[in-house]
């Protein structure tokens, strides 16, 4: 087994209940996951006296994030950060931005921690995350759903997206007839 050491601390092993210096190890994995084989780096805890490697709570999550996440780049789909930055992007909360789309309320929420989501839910993020005019257009549709303050919020800051859009898009067709 090929470990790289990322870390390495005195503390108690919880793999053999005694105190001494535990690494945090990366490790290549390979799994079948929805019968797609994917390789990806899963972190673990090292303890050379039981010569183990063990997962408290975190790494498990983590772990379960990224062999989700290789798996959604085998796929073509977007990744959880990929995801969240959409949301951090337009500055949308979880909530708001299932709102808008007419989605479960927690459905970004699973997205980004632990659920892979299905190719059509896939193309609609893709397409929020290209097109801000969209954006504007599910954003008003959904005003009187969200606070004032909220609804301001979102519609700066996707305005001021849109724009940047059609500045880019202008100064690539005025670009390309020179």
């Amino acid at each position: 087994m090929n470990l790289k050491v990322i870390h390495s601390e005195k503390r108690l092993c919880t793999c053999c209940m005694e105190e001494h210096e535990v690494k945090t190890v990366c490790v290549m994995e390979n799994i079948c996951f929805k019968d797609i084989p994917v390789e990806y780096e899963a972190t673990y805890f090292y303890c050379d006296a039981a010569e183990e490697l063990y997962m408290e709570e975190g790494m498990i999550i983590r772990n379960d994030i990224a062999m989700k996440d290789a798996y959604r780049k085998q796929k073509g789909l977007l990744t959880s950060k990929q995801i969240s930055g959409i949301r951090e992007k337009y500055g949308i909360s979880q909530s708001d931005l299932c709102l808008l789309l007419g989605w479960d309320r927690k459905t970004i929420t699973r997205y980004e921690s632990h659920q892979v989501q299905d190719g059509e839910h896939d193309a609609i993020l893709k397409k929020l995350d290209q097109d801000p005019e969209w954006f504007l257009h599910l954003l008003s549709e959904a005003r009187e759903s969200l606070t004032i303050e909220a609804y301001r919020k979102y519609l700066n800051t996707a305005t001021m997206l849109y724009e940047d859009s059609q500045d880019n898009s202008l100064y690539c067709i005025g670009g390309n007839s020179g």
